[in-house]
């Protein structure tokens, strides 16, 4: 399997063809607040970084951020994860985003 065909089985779709500059980006939403951005480069690596839309998430539990402005209220990685554009690699890489975010305890110490 190619690196465009576990994009394709992993939800990504095409988002914007730059090719022209040398990249194409992909979006995939696993989740109904969660989109995973996968940013592939001509020169063979990749780029996965992910939003959470966190101030509607926390609406739906009837705990409001802030002023409750969704807009631009998203949770980010502080690093992107960089790699090249192997299915390995994106397999690993989102199951590293994803035990980033079910880490996420409120109520529990910090690690």
């Amino acid at each position: 399997m190619d690196f465009a065909e576990a994009l394709r089985r992993t939800g990504f779709a095409l988002s914007q063809d730059r090719s022209s500059r040398g990249l194409q980006t992909y979006a995939a939403r696993p989740h109904r607040f969660l989109t995973y951005w996968v940013h592939a480069y001509d020169d063979g690596s990749a780029l996965l970084t992910w939003e959470f839309e966190i101030t509607d998430y926390l609406l739906e539990l009837g705990i409001q951020l802030g002023s409750s402005e969704t807009l631009n209220l998203y949770m980010f990685p502080v690093e992107d994860l960089r790699g090249r554009q192997e299915p390995v690699w994106l397999a690993h890489a989102i199951e590293l985003v994803e035990a980033k975010l079910r880490s996420v305890d409120f109520m529990g110490p910090l690690p």
